[in-house]
């Protein structure tokens, strides 16, 4: 078994000095293709590999320089062909798109055959500190697409003015060592919370483990795709705003079904909070964010108590000391195995900080810590998510 992880563009991005649309990579791969979409028809040959365009037309998102800028754009659809892939080896197709009021959806497929939905209907952005922004992500290319060294990429529109995509990269792998794939989803979050900073720092937190290989996805809507079980763990670092990013039916029995079929999970800090409009999450989570509780102590210092010293994770863990929010928050009924604690300094009672839980066949590792870069500083937390992830990925037994 193997596991990824991956972490997730907009016009607010040119606000906060963001125009950089290159993605974070897993490490190991190569990139062997990539197209600026705009102007250029096809991109130029890498070790054998390009894009090029069957279907769209030069844009531009107004007011956004860089990469994102410059799109193609089709009233329908969008399509590309990526060429020059060799049998039996790793692909992974990365796509950065960014649409204002857009609703499109991703389809893979050999030429000349079927082509199936990889990535469902969804939003074509991504929200930071409350604002739109472009959003990438990764889509790891089965060898059914890819028979005969070219696959089909359609980016469809589903709702909205037209399909657009702004820019795709084609990694190939290099690295032959097996590996555990551990995917970050992220996209949307509280906006005290900021994502593209501590996505990153998670994924530098995993990586330090050799045996774990780590991408980023910006779209929640990853979850819903059948590409998903390539991963062999996901982590949840996202809290999703129903009224501007709907997720819906399709994502929750995506995550659901890979969960229970023996997929491996980590909550992270507010994704507690996330898929609110769905009452199952609770099932999956083990548990959820109450907003009719007390959220959380004043961000400031605090002990983190180990409870279990046996269990994996924690086992022969020390008490460690963090500079984090205390969550008083989390509320739900499932049987969990409490991990380590932390006494609140407001009303004095001990919370749980991570547990662990097993839905069906999964693994999931629930963690409240993690609110900022700071907050992940510390030789404690980093070595609580790093064993998480060995544990879910059933790399610790």
């Amino acid at each position: 078994m193997r596991i990824l992880v991956v972490i997730c563009l907009g016009m607010a991005a040119v606000a906060q000095g963001q125009t950089d649309s290159t993605p974070c990579f897993p490490e190991g791969y190569e990139v062997v293709a990539h197209l600026d979409c705009g102007g250029a028809v096809s991109s130029a040959a890498v070790s054998g590999s390009r894009f090029e365009v069957v279907r769209g037309a030069a844009g531009t998102v107004p007011n956004v320089p860089g990469g994102i800028g410059t799109t193609l754009v089709d009233a329908e659809k969008v399509g590309l062909t990526a060429s020059g892939l060799n049998a039996g080896d790793a692909y992974v197709l990365y796509v950065a798109w960014y649409g204002e009021d857009v609703t499109q959806s991703v389809y893979l497929g050999p030429l000349g055959g079927e082509l199936s939905c990889v990535l469902p209907p969804t939003l074509a952005k991504s929200f930071y500190e409350d604002k739109p922004t472009w959003s990438s992500f990764p889509l790891p290319l089965p060898s059914t697409a890819t028979a005969g060294g070219k696959v089909c990429i359609e980016i469809r529109k589903q709702s909205g003015a037209a399909a657009s995509v702004s820019e795709v990269w084609l990694l190939r792998k290099k690295d032959a060592t097996p590996h555990k794939k551990l995917l970050i989803v992220t996209g949307d979050d509280y906006p005290g919370h900021r994502w593209r900073l501590t996505a990153p720092e998670f994924a530098r937190i995993f990586r330090e483990d050799p045996q774990v290989e780590v991408s980023i996805a910006e779209t929640p809507t990853i979850l819903g795709s059948p590409l998903l079980k390539h991963y062999d763990g996901v982590m949840i670092h996202f809290k999703n705003y129903s009224q501007r990013l709907p997720l819906g039916q399709v994502v929750w029995d995506g995550l659901r079904m890979y969960a229970e079929q023996g997929g491996g999970l980590i909550v992270a800090h507010f994704g507690c909070g996330a898929l609110q409009e769905w009452d199952g999450y609770v099932q999956v989570a083990g548990r959820v964010w109450n907003p009719a509780m007390r959220a959380h102590d004043p961000y400031g210092p605090f002990d983190v108590h180990i409870v279990d010293g046996k269990h994996p994770i924690t086992r022969d863990m020390k008490d460690f000391s963090t500079q984090d929010e205390l969550y008083s928050c989390l509320d739900g009924t499932p049987g969990i195995q409490v991990l380590c604690e932390a006494t609140s300094k407001v009303d004095q009672k001990a919370y749980p900080m991570g547990f662990a839980f097993g839905p069906g066949k999964g693994r999931v590792f629930h963690c409240t810590l993690g609110h900022d870069v700071n907050a992940l500083s510390a030789e404690g937390p980093r070595a609580l998510y790093r064993r998480g992830a060995r544990w879910i990925l059933g790399l610790d037994q």
